[in-house]
């Protein structure tokens, strides 16, 4: 009962700091609550013993090390399990607290229709993203870029990672993506690789894609050491992949075989976006452009090259930055554009300047901070996770 009621009590703090609830919180600490006395009181006794005695001190830890690796192990196989976010953990915690009165006072009856009807959300919600027969998934992934192109059969191409391992694999779990025989990584800004650990991570990985330019440095190490025995491959304009089983075609558009110095813009790392790889996706159903955080410089030359047509769906290069050539937008025609950005970001992304141009084009515009994930089945199906505040989004 201890675990229970710990949890009971703590819920409105637990959302308050994180704006979310695991679902195996209580089964995991009924688990490892006979774990807790052992580590505690001989853990504290091996650290008195330490400066003098350090052999006993040694054994003392070695006696509670398996009892802390059960405690690893369970974190690990709990941690797989679906994840509750609260989009306005004010709002929730409030009404958790008025559920709590309710039963103090006797009104079961109001509280527990009240929480049925969270409970029947809850349970919907899982169902109801991304929804049957979906082909595009933009993650929501706050600020950077997570998108996935339906395979079938719970196999994806995964196009960047976003910055948060944590944010990335529960779509890719929501998605049921298990395999991933291409994973392209734009370019090394860590808002677009960060996530990399999480999705290698249990997923059977085909080949990674990655840009010529290996800066940031720091970064691209990183990627790269975790990306140990996966097939690494290099690739610029010209370049062209195709999944016949399920008539997918990839051409890349962009980097060029020789990088190029182009002069910055305003703000960091202009040359390193200027190296994102840039695609045009095309199934079935739907054709995509999607470019890293290209930049004006970049999006012309592409737009000159004579190797860009018309797509159902625009991916908007730097989540809608102002930095963009509008004469690129003519060319692709787009039914939808999708901008992954995350909410009031320091950045000003999306430029309101840029949203007006392509709302002037009947272009139907798309956001993950306004709508969080976002998964098209066709330009005309479009479903998202939400972000009002009575959505419970299913991680």
């Amino acid at each position: 009962m201890i675990p229970v009621s710990a949890t009971i009590f703590c819920f409105p703090v637990i959302i308050l700091l994180s704006n979310q609830f695991s679902l195996a919180t209580i089964p995991a600490n009924i688990l490892v609550a006979p774990a807790i006395a052992p580590i505690t009181i001989l853990g504290f006794i091996a650290a008195l013993m330490s400066p003098g005695v350090g052999f006993i001190s040694h054994f003392i830890i070695l006696v509670i090390t398996p009892f802390a690796n059960w405690i690893v192990w369970v974190c690990e196989r709990m941690n797989k399990f679906s994840v509750v976010t609260f989009n306005q953990s004010r709002v929730f915690s409030v009404i958790f607290l008025i559920l709590v009165i309710l039963f103090l006072t006797r009104k079961r009856i109001i509280a527990i229709f009240v929480l049925a009807i969270f409970i029947l959300q809850l349970l919907l919600s899982s169902y109801l993203w991304p929804g049957p027969g979906w082909q595009i998934a933009n993650c929501d992934v706050g600020q950077g870029d997570g998108l996935v192109v339906n395979l079938g059969q719970g196999s994806g191409l995964v196009i960047d990672t976003g910055p948060d391992p944590v944010k990335i694999d529960r779509c890719l779990h929501q998605l049921k993506i298990r395999k991933i025989p291409l994973l392209v990584l734009t370019h090394f800004h860590a808002d677009h690789v960060g996530g990399v650990s999480s999705v290698i991570k249990d997923r059977d990985i085909g080949e990674v894609w990655i840009s010529n330019n290996l800066q940031p440095e720091q970064s691209s190490k990183s990627v790269i050491n975790s990306l140990n025995g996966i097939r690494t491959r290099t690739v610029k304009a010209g370049d062209n992949f195709a999944f016949p089983a399920n008539a997918v075609e990839i051409k890349v558009l962009w980097p060029d075989a020789r990088q190029q110095d182009f002069q910055s813009l305003p703000g960091d790392g202009s040359k390193i976006n200027n190296s994102s790889i840039a695609l045009v996706i095309k199934s079935k159903g739907l054709s995509l452009f999607t470019a890293g955080d290209i930049e004006p410089t970049v999006q012309e030359i592409i737009s000159n090259s004579g190797q860009l047509t018309q797509v159902d769906v625009l991916k908007v290069s730097h989540h809608g930055s102002s930095y963009q050539y509008l004469p690129m937008l003519d060319l692709l025609k787009p039914k939808v554009a999708l901008i992954s950005v995350g909410a009031d970001n320091r950045y000003g992304h999306p430029s309101s300047d840029l949203i007006t141009q392509l709302e002037k084009r009947k272009i139907s515009v798309w956001r993950t901070d306004r709508s969080g994930g976002l998964a098209l089945a066709s330009p005309n199906k479009i479903r998202v996770t939400g972000k009002e505040w009575w959505q419970i989004r299913w991680g």
